[in-house]
């Protein structure tokens, strides 16, 4: 079934048209039931009109995915291909570089497998333990400790100013300032005399020479002042930068986690959408 042939018809300016605002979704008793619905994960060769077809036997129901995916755009909703997705990545960011680059926020990370003794943990300074679960034998006695599920998020790990002379060129918000290839930061804000940055890696010290990685911009750092500091020095082993290209990456291999509604479930959807959009 064609999802936009259900769609009523207004008159609009003294025109007969489609009523694009009219939307329609599964009933709350069908969300409700958790049996109606068969998890899927979407590979590169699937789309919405060939999953469809494999599964109802019908490439007309891609509605009916969407609508049980709660999806508003059919393009940018469902998993981009490799080739679009880098596109989408240069027409958003530039180049795959620059996506890689910048920072989109600081993450605590983990990894399941590694693993702390009790002595150890106990040895940690209380601000460390938070990092740490438990892990139980049969008994349910602690046996050793690993990393935990690293949910944590924050925006930057820290927001610095400096006070530079000796300016040769214009430094723009939002591009990389370096001292060298290790110490870097963003710039948030910039007058002729002083630097806001973010996202700050490494130390930034007196007499360094920064160099804006867009503009070629140069300058000589006279003061360091950290305004703002959300991650400690001592905690930055704990966490990890995020990057828009890898934030981006991740939503779109989220995407490809969809729910199908249960084949015989269709003919009930179906009906339901055209008694919603009024359509006989």
């Amino acid at each position: 079934m064609n999802y936009f042939n259900k769609i009523p018809t207004i008159i609009y300016n003294g025109q007969v048209a489609k009523n694009l605002l009219a939307r329609a979704k599964l009933s709350d008793q069908t969300i409700k039931n958790k049996t109606a619905f068969y998890p899927y994960t979407m590979d590169e060769t699937d789309r919405a009109d060939t999953l469809s077809q494999h599964y109802y036997d019908n490439p007309g129901y891609t509605w009916l995915i969407w609508m049980a995916n709660n999806m508003i755009d059919p393009y940018y909703s469902m998993p981009l291909t490799e080739e679009d997705f880098n596109k989408h990545i240069i027409s958003k960011y530039g180049s795959a570089e620059k996506a890689m680059r910048k920072i989109a926020f600081y993450r605590n990370t983990y990894n399941r497998e590694t693993t702390i003794t009790i002595g150890d943990y106990n040895s940690l300074q209380p601000r460390f333990k938070r990092y740490y679960d438990p892990i139980l034998n049969g008994d349910e006695v602690i046996r050793a400790y690993r990393r935990n599920s690293g949910l944590d998020i924050t925006k930057t790990n820290r927001i610095i100013t400096l006070s530079v002379s000796t300016v040769k060129g214009n430094f723009t918000v939002g591009e990389e300032i370096q001292v060298n290839g290790t110490n870097y930061a963003f710039v948030t804000c910039v007058d002729s005399a002083a630097i806001t940055a973010q996202h700050v890696n490494g130390s930034f010290s007196v007499g360094n020479k920064i160099t804006g990685k867009d503009s070629g911009a140069t300058a000589t750092v006279t003061s360091s002042t950290t305004i703002v500091e959300t991650i400690a020095f001592t905690d930055a082993p704990y966490w990890e930068p995020i990057s828009f290209y890898d934030y981006e990456r991740e939503l779109n291999e989220d995407k490809k986690h969809v729910q199908l509604l249960d084949v015989r479930y269709s003919g009930q959807a179906d009906a339901e959408l055209k008694r919603l959009m009024s359509v006989s």
